[in-house]
């Protein structure tokens, strides 16, 4: 296998690491906050058209990291969907802590 393929399956990789603690997240605590569907929505796109842009080139590792994209900011958007406006004890207490005035 080629050094730029090996490359570019390791960046596929790291892509699909970084996406776990956002879906795990989500999947354990139910906790939709912070996540702006309009912006996975626009990533959505990005990926889409990366995605037939690759196969155009016939660019194996970069049509294997746009359909990881894909599948991961699916997960991302029907769980941030299913678990709107729900938060976790942690963004529950940092929520909380932001509207309590400080007295000094």
């Amino acid at each position: 296998m080629e050094f730029s393929k090996i490359m570019g399956f390791s960046g596929t990789g790291i892509v699909a690491v970084a996406y776990i603690p956002q879906i795990r997240h989500l999947l354990k605590e139910h906790c939709s906050a912070g996540i702006s569907v309009r912006a996975y929505s626009l990533w959505f796109l990005a990926a889409v058209l990366f995605l037939v842009h690759a196969a155009r080139i016939k660019d194996v590792a970069f049509v294997f990291v746009q359909v990881v994209n894909l599948a991961a900011i699916c997960a991302i958007v029907i769980y941030c969907k299913r678990y709107e406006n729900q938060m976790c004890l942690t963004h529950l207490k940092k929520l909380k802590q932001a509207k309590t005035p400080k007295i000094e």
